[in-house]
Order: structure tokens, then sequence, then C-alpha cells
């Protein structure tokens, strides 16, 4: 994290805040939708370096409609997540199945194009629907600066004080004392976010608890994009972002923390 990467989060932290707290939920999920549909590029730009050809364009396209479209509205999502995936399934395989292409490649072509509409898509969606939740402006903004957290507290104390690895095959300069680092930043802004922004109803308990876990599963959803992103032979998903990358390298711990934290407030 050098000093652009610094500055760039400097900078996106207040831009966030005011996308997340100002816009009305339509103009939020318009505007998520259009980040999916970045990181889907992302995605399949990725898929494409290793010899698959997904439907991209088609992929692209129902990303957007099952964020714009599954999470919107005031019931559960749940009815409308599973019709998109059906949807895509359908749409995917009956591209693929009268497209000009050889038939060699199908299978590989069809289930990169799904899964990167289940990964990137379906998972970013989540955000959107803590927006349009219960104090859902109140839980995003925890969610940004607990992840946040998590990614500036583990480079810090990794940089510091880091001497075993985490998970080297895959991210060799990730620690375990990083790791702990950021799990204990995270834990500290959690309970900051209960005092300023949260209902009077979160305990400090459970507001350390929360932060703990969404440091956790946010890790586990950057290591699996460097997974992918190693199995690419590539670095970085894109250029968009200054010092981070691309959609997908600033929106990866995301994509696994918002689902929990989701799921966590409707059994909350």
């Amino acid at each position: 994290m050098g000093n652009k990467r610094v500055l760039t989060s400097l900078v996106l932290i207040p831009i966030l805040y005011v996308i997340v707290w100002m816009l009305p939920s339509p103009y939020f999920r318009g505007l998520a939708a259009v980040a999916a549909v970045i990181g889907l590029h992302e995605f399949y730009r990725m898929a494409d370096s290793r010899g698959t050809k997904p439907l991209s364009k088609l992929g692209m396209v129902l990303g957007a409609l099952i964020v714009l479209g599954a999470f919107s509205g005031t019931r559960s999502p749940d009815a409308g997540l599973l019709f998109g995936i059906v949807l895509s399934l359908f749409a995917v395989l009956t591209g693929r199945l009268f497209s000009s292409r050889p038939v060699e490649g199908a299978l590989e072509d069809s289930a990169v194009t799904i899964f990167g509409i289940l990964y990137v898509a379906m998972l970013f969606g989540f955000q959107v629907a803590i927006h349009k939740g219960n104090h859902g402006k109140e839980w995003l903004v925890l969610l940004y600066l607990v992840i946040w957290a998590s990614d500036t507290g583990a480079y810090y104390v990794g940089t510091a004080f880091g001497r075993r690895r985490l998970y080297e095959k895959i991210s060799p300069k990730k620690s375990v004392e990083g790791l702990i680092g950021g799990v204990l930043a995270s834990i500290g802004v959690a309970l900051l976010c209960r005092m300023w922004l949260l209902p009077s109803s979160l305990g400090p308990a459970e507001a350390a608890f929360m932060g703990g876990i969404l440091a956790l599963v946010g890790t586990i959803g950057d290591l699996a994009e460097s997974l992918l992103k190693r199995s690419a032979g590539i670095k970085d998903s894109g250029t968009l972002i200054p010092g981070h990358g691309g959609i997908l390298d600033r929106m990866d711990s995301m994509l696994f923390a918002a689902p929990v934290l989701y799921f966590y407030l409707r059994m909350r």
C-alpha cells in the first residue's frame, strides 16, 4: 500500500459516504449495476487470458439486470434472485447453443459466464439489499469502514510485525500478524460506528463480533480473488482505481462480506 493507494483511499471514502448517504435507493442501485458490469468485464477478461471465451456481453447484461431487478422493491430479494439465476442459466446456455462458435469449449464458456454473473453481480447486489433495508445506509457505511479498516490495519501491522505467512501460495505478502491487526482495527471501527451511526439496540459486544466476523470473511474474499488472478496469471483485475487496480481488486472483500452482513441482519 504505497502513498498513491493511501491517497486514493482517502479520496474514495468520502465519495462512497456521499453516494451511500445522499443518493436515493434507485440511484444507488444504478451505480451498483454499473460497478457490477465493470467488475464483470474485468472478470471475463481474466477468463479470456486463460483461453476461455465467455459470453461477455450477455453476461454483463444479465448481471446488470440481477442488480437492478432482483434487489429492487420492498420484499425479500430471494424470489428475484432465484428468477435471475434461472434466467441466467437459460439465457447463457441458449446463447451458446445458437452461437456461431464451435461445439468445443461450450462447457467452459458457459460455466465461466454463469460463474461470473453469480460471483460478481449477485454478490455485489447484496450491497443494494442492505442499502434499502432498515437503517440500511448506516449498516452499509459500517460495512465499508470495517473492510477499509481491515485492509489498512492488516497492511501496517503486517509490514511492521509480519513474520508468519498467512497463505503463501496465494498471497505471499499477507501475514498472520497482519490478519490479527486487521481484525482488531475492524473491531475498533465497528465500536466507533456503534456510538455514532447505528441503532441503540446494538450493544458493544455485538458490534465487536460483527467487526471481527466481517474482517475475517472479507479476508477470505480477498484471498479468493487472488486465487482467480493467480490462475489467470495477472496481478490486478484492472487499472481503474490508482493504487488499487480494478473494481474487483477494491471490492473483493466486499463481495463476501456484504452477503454475510445482509443475512446476519435478517436473522438478528
